[in-house]
């Protein structure tokens, strides 16, 4: 759950902004100490191998605190601190777990990390209010339906440059089942997932929302971020506090388009759940996807900018929001094999490319069905996976069909 925090004065919101700089540099020290553990080890293989988990991690986090030149971190709260080092243990977890995937953890850069730590346990909410440790009672405020059940942890995060930046809270509920809103008790639909909308297979049309104007905006600010000191990506003088102030309004633009896009999956997410108990989707990969088209200089690739572009689109379309949404609150999804989902016709089975005329319009060739090509893809989705499609109301068949009419 995500609520305002308002820390009242200057003084407490440096004091926060401190404690997520603790946080940024025992992730640092500690993730350095490490890496110089690990060369010595291989170097000499004496003892057995430094191990990065939390446990381990938590140890020297002790001992540190304890060394006079680190006497300072005993100002800020013990659990909150050392709880950034559960973080750096999940980021070794997941390099070994598959190190071609996932990079190895990285130093974190002052300018370059949003500030931010985590209340683990012993969490204290009275009301509208939130204890921080070592900080005091802070008023909180936004829409909470969850007010009367236990807060679990707290993560305190600092959005914004600007002299007087927000701070918001994400609270974390033990929730009782019988609370939580349930999905519809049957029924099934197929979804489709396009570049900048999804269909689902009774014909309804979830678009995204329209972002041109950020988009603009953005480019703009980028553009104007350029031609700042030591922001250009040849420049290599340092950077300048115009460019850092530019960069902190790029990103709040970043920040709108984000949460624009984010409550448009929330709320078709919803929907889907409170119409259907089962939600069948194509099984895509999407890195594989958005591949770049680039190719190498011994076979440089085609259609490169075409490519990057429908990339962009694809990503900003939230093809993974949207199912990743849909896995709690949904009763069940199902994944497909996406493979020639919109060249079937989900009246005759045909399949064949002419089948498509049109990006948007679907015309069997076989028995003259015409249908949108989404709404088609999704009946088709929805019967692969071994569900009954709805039957489709349409204006005629074969040459009395209107060809991309029928919604």
């Amino acid at each position: 759950m995500r609520l305002r925090l308002y820390p009242g004065d200057a003084a407490t919101g440096i004091l926060l902004t401190a404690i997520a700089g603790a946080c940024r540099h025992v992730w640092n020290h500690m993730l350095a100490d490490q890496e110089r553990r690990y060369r010595l080890w291989q170097a000499y293989r004496i003892g057995p191998k430094p191990v990065p988990t939390f446990f381990t991690l938590g140890r020297r986090f002790t001992q540190l605190r304890h060394d006079p030149d680190h006497a300072w971190l005993k100002d800020y709260p013990f659990a909150c601190v050392r709880y950034s080092l559960k973080y750096l243990a999940d980021a070794y977890q997941r390099y070994f777990k598959d190190p071609q995937t996932e990079g190895k953890p990285r130093f974190k850069a002052r300018h370059r990390t949003v500030p931010a730590f985590t209340i683990p346990d012993a969490v204290k909410l009275d009301g509208d209010c939130l204890r921080v440790p070592k900080v005091g009672w802070l008023r909180l405020a936004g829409s909470n339906p969850y007010a009367n059940c236990q807060p679990l942890t707290v993560r305190v995060r600092r959005e914004g440059t600007e002299p007087h930046p927000k701070w918001y809270a994400y609270v974390t509920y033990a929730v009782p089942a019988e609370q939580v809103k349930p999905p519809a008790p049957d029924g099934a639909l197929g979804l489709d997932r396009n570049v900048g909308q999804a269909t689902d297979s009774e014909g309804t049309v979830y678009a995204l929302p329209d972002t041109d104007q950020l988009d603009a905006n953005i480019k703009r600010k980028q553009r104007e971020l350029s031609r700042k000191q030591g922001w250009g990506p040849k420049d290599k003088r340092p950077k300048s506090n115009r460019g850092r102030r530019v960069n902190g309004q790029l990103q709040k633009l970043h920040r709108q388009r984000q949460r624009k896009r984010d409550d448009a999956t929330h709320r078709a997410s919803r929907t889907l759940a409170d119409t259907a108990h089962t939600v069948v989707v194509e099984d895509l990969n999407t890195k594989a996807m958005t591949q770049s088209a680039k190719g190498t200089r011994e076979e440089p690739g085609t259609h490169v900018k075409a490519k990057s572009g429908l990339n962009r689109a694809i990503l900003a379309s939230g093809w993974g929001q949207l199912e990743r949404k849909l896995t709690y609150k949904a009763g069940q999804v199902v994944k497909v094999d996406p493979a020639y989902t919109s060249q079937t016709c989900s009246r005759c089975g045909h399949v064949g490319r002419a089948n498509r005329p049109s990006q948007a319009v679907f015309a069997c060739q076989a028995c003259g069905w015409a249908l949108n090509a989404d709404h088609n893809a999704a009946i088709n989705i929805l019967v692969r996976a071994g569900l009954p499609s709805v039957p489709v109301p349409a204006r005629g068949t074969g040459a009395a069909a209107r060809g991309g009419a029928i919604p």
